[in-house]
């Protein structure tokens, strides 16, 4: 047919048929020519005008040093790690997004391949963009084509997350493509894709945190490196970037979603791509399609927040100091220099900086606590068994509301091991877990609590012996006794002993064992109270004034956190060499120290001192207030230590020590109740102290040093074991000065005496005269009153006898006169009647 229309066009039958072939041919191939023209002038005026369009967009893009775009697209928050001390990986620091940054060797083989396959398959071969691709995509944004198949390579996603926004703009997406192209002449091929897939989100973990590169993603998901991931579990992280929430497997929370067809699903499109693209054969792609992804999936994990609270919530704290002292040491910030009204806002504007760096810096941060030792000690802690079962209660004032409310008030435990030598806590207990959980207040390093006796080996006979006052052999007499160094006031009891009795004449040593206090109260009143006070302070632990100059320090009443306690009887243990207790051991950037621990050693108490002292603090467990604990001992050891109790049973305490360690345990309550149960409070904190030692030797015995000892030092001399020193000769004096003061008292008493006999005498005699001359004043008054009684009784007597003759003469007058008128009254009568 071709060949007949051919032949027709060039070989017409007629001349008409010819002249209107031709003048066809000629407007056809002319309409041709226009088209063809216009079409190549609205090409060019529509490039013009997009070349011009994408110049405008991009007029005010200023082209960032290479240099500067590759540490911009490197730039990404990291998270930052907890190390054990004993080197396993504790727990990550807790941030809106993990990530933890491996080198592009680190990702398995089918990881990269998965990526590319479906994310860039022309990786490798473009210059950071596709033209076909990128015009596609915007005829597709033009159009609002339902159909969005994506223009963007790996490089200018990258390009998108670290320095563009994910605004939906012609002109981000010009800026993308420019910078995109200069990226590709910052950075190798590898170096690109090693950045995409450190910054690319997946999603959430087993956790339910969000995760960000491929490490975090790999070990969220399927608890791996990302160099061990196998072919399916390659493609499944692969296809999640395309929509992380979507596509991950976990929901908040970290429980894996019930429905997970659309991540199964997508990971079967990457398996897809990867076989179109010849990554993998046909093979291992059908083996892969039909394996079943979900059994590979990380359960649902409990944060290690949870499991260890108490060393989480240090960690974090203490490195929070850490690094704002490093920060202000960075800008040669001095705290010395500052004024001290600006010196708050100073430290709380780094500390600022510290936390962000802590949280998103990816920094390690190297624990000293021995991971077996520090689960070994929590065991006791935990077991409700070791502490009554009866809950008590106390009645407390609400901060908040001012109300007071009924709060429970459990029995709580404490405890702390230090490495004697070096300082580092190797485990401690921050409470007992009540109801399986914990709370926020961590009391091995913030209860504040007095600590009894046990400041009888730290604060008193150390520095008795030290000050040449006591051996452990000196006698004190344990009877009644009032603070001498106080002015005694009405009421105050006598000091008294636990027990209540008094065991007169005893050694220092016994004193120490039995833990009486009339000898310890005695020794510490002969020394400069403040100066043995101060050993304490030297040690790092804050005493106020008012307990610097009291007596009462002797029996513990200043306030100490248990990791205190533990770094002031480890100092004894190190043969008086103080070493302040540490959590931290280093701190690491990128493989370099950004801080390390530093043991200086300050020297506290002599050699000597120390080691007199420990062999005291021996008897303790042998014959004294620990044997109880010392009957359920089973960590073999040279053991030396101190019990202690305080006013009303309030908190019980039990430290000891070997030549490694030092294992201090207290037991109260939060609320100050008494300590109360079935059980004696003392024979709880002993169990639960011989149970912490038990089992973190069984856990790592290496630290104990159990087969060596206390070794005498070369100062240690035979006298300081006999019954010298000051304290012997002082009491002497003092009873001789008690036996004068005694002497005077009683010739004064005898004088008193003698002076009152006579004054009683005198007295005696002076009353007799009195009574005499007021008797003889009463005879004389009594005479008088006679004398005049007679006179007034004479004259009374003449008045009533001249009274008694008138009242006689008148009566008789008064009868003559009535007889003379009844006279003359009868005769009248007569001289009527005769007439």
């Amino acid at each position: 047919m071709r060949e007949n229309w051919f032949k027709f066009w060039n070989h017409p039958r007629t001349k008409a048929v010819r002249h209107w072939s031709n003048i066809t041919y000629d407007v056809s191939w002319n309409i041709i020519l226009f088209l063809i023209i216009g079409v190549l002038l609205v090409g060019s005026f529509s490039v013009g005008a997009a070349g011009g369009y994408f110049a405008s967009l991009v007029k005010d893009t200023k082209a960032p040093k290479l240099a500067e775009m590759k540490q911009q697209v490197n730039s990404y928050a990291v998270t930052s790690e907890i190390y054990w001390g004993s080197g396993e990986k504790l727990t990550n620091i807790t941030t809106d997004e993990e990530r933890q940054p491996v080198t592009i060797k680190e990702i398995s083989p089918y990881l990269l391949d998965a990526v590319l396959s479906t994310e860039d398959v022309d990786f490798y071969e473009h210059d950071g963009v596709v033209p076909k691709a990128t015009l596609r995509a915007v005829l597709q944004e033009l159009t609002n084509s339902a159909s969005r198949t994506g223009g963007s390579t790996l490089t200018q996603q990258l390009i998108k997350n670290q320095i563009l926004t994910n605004e939906v703009s012609f002109e981000r997406k010009a800026k993308e493509i420019i910078l995109a192209l200069r990226l590709e002449n910052a950075m190798t091929k590898d170096e690109i894709l090693q950045a995409y897939l450190n910054v690319v989100s997946f999603g959430r973990n087993s956790l339910g945190r969000n995760i960000a590169g491929i490490e975090a993603a790999s070990r969220g998901v399927f608890n791996k490196s990302a160099q061990k991931l196998t072919l399916p579990q390659a493609a499944f992280l692969a296809g999640i970037p395309k929509n992380p929430y979507y596509y991950t497997p976990y929901l908040q929370g970290g429980v894996v979603k019930k429905d997970l067809t659309p991540s199964t699903n997508r990971m079967k499109t990457v398996l897809k791509r990867m076989y179109v693209a010849k990554s993998i054969t046909k093979e291992q792609y059908e083996k892969a399609v039909k394996y079943d992804i979900t059994k590979d999936f990380a359960k649902t994990s409990k944060r290690s927040r949870d499991t260890y609270p108490y060393v989480y919530d240090l960690a974090e704290k203490e490195a929070l100091k850490i690094m704002t002292s490093y920060f202000m040491k960075q800008d040669d910030i001095k705290e010395d220099e500052v004024k001290p009204s600006e010196l708050a806002e100073v430290k709380a504007n780094y500390r600022d900086q510290a936390l962000v760096a802590i949280r998103q810096g990816g920094y390690k941060i190297h624990l000293t606590l021995d991971k077996k030792i520090h689960e070994a000690m929590q065991t006791p802690a935990k077991n409700a068994s070791n502490f009554p079962s009866a809950l008590q209660y106390k009645q407390v004032v609400n901060s908040k509301t001012k109300k007071t409310v009924t709060k429970k008030d459990p029995e709580e435990t404490a405890a702390v091991m230090v490495q004697n030598e070096t300082g580092r806590i190797l485990g401690f207990v921050g409470g007992r877990y009540t109801d399986g959980t914990a709370d926020d207040f961590n009391r091995a390093f913030q209860a504040k609590r007095q600590i009894g006796s046990t400041a009888k080996p730290i604060l008193v006979y150390s520095n008795g012996i030290e000050n040449g006052l006591i051996t452990p052999a000196s006698t004190i007499n344990d009877e009644e006794y009032y603070y001498q160094t106080v002015p005694r006031q009405p009421g105050d009891n006598p000091i008294n002993n636990e027990g209540g009795r008094y065991r007169g004449n005893v050694t220092v040593r016994e004193a120490l064992e039995l833990s009486l206090n009339v000898p310890a109260v005695k020794t510490y009143e002969k020394m400069n109270m403040s100066n043995s006070i101060q050993k304490l302070v030297d040690m790092g632990i804050e005493i106020p004034d008012n307990i610097r100059y009291a007596p009462s320090a002797a029996l513990g009443t200043m306030e100490i956190t248990p990791v205190e306690l533990a770094g002031a009887y480890a100092t004894l243990a190190n043969y008086g060499e103080y070493v302040k207790p540490y959590v931290i051991s280093k701190i690491t950037k990128d493989g370099k120290n950004i801080y390390k621990a530093k043991s200086k050693k300050k020297r506290i108490y002599e050699t000597r001192t120390a080691y007199l002292t420990l062999d005291m603090m021996r008897g303790v467990f042998d014959k004294g207030t620990a044997q109880y604990a010392n009957s359920l001992l089973k960590a073999p050891g040279d053991w030396a230590g101190k019990t202690g109790t305080t006013n009303e049973i309030k908190d019980s305490y039990l430290v000891g020590s070997t030549p490694g360690v030092t294992l201090a345990v207290w037991t109260g309550h939060d609320q100050n109740n008494s300590l109360l149960g079935a059980t004696t409070y003392y024979q709880r904190t002993q169990n639960l102290w011989a149970q912490m030692a038990n089992l973190t030797y069984n856990a790592n015995s290496s630290y104990f040093k159990s087969g060596a000892r206390f070794n005498q030092p070369a100062s240690v001399s035979a006298n300081d074991f006999k019954n010298t020193g000051r304290f012997k000769e002082e009491d002497q004096k003092k009873k001789e000065a008690e036996a004068r003061k005694k002497a005077a008292a009683e010739k004064k008493k005898q004088q008193e005496e003698a002076q009152k006999k006579a004054d009683d005498a005198k007295a005696e005699a002076d009353a007799k005269q009195k009574a005499d001359d007021a008797k003889a004043d009463a005879d004389a008054k009594q005479k008088a009153d006679d004398a005049k009684a007679d006179a007034d009784a004479d004259a009374k007597k003449k008045a009533d006898d001249a009274k008694a003759k008138a009242d006689a003469d008148a009566k008789k007058k008064a009868d003559d006169a009535k007889a003379d008128a009844d006279a003359k009254k009868n005769t009248e009568e007569d001289q009527k009647k005769s007439e």
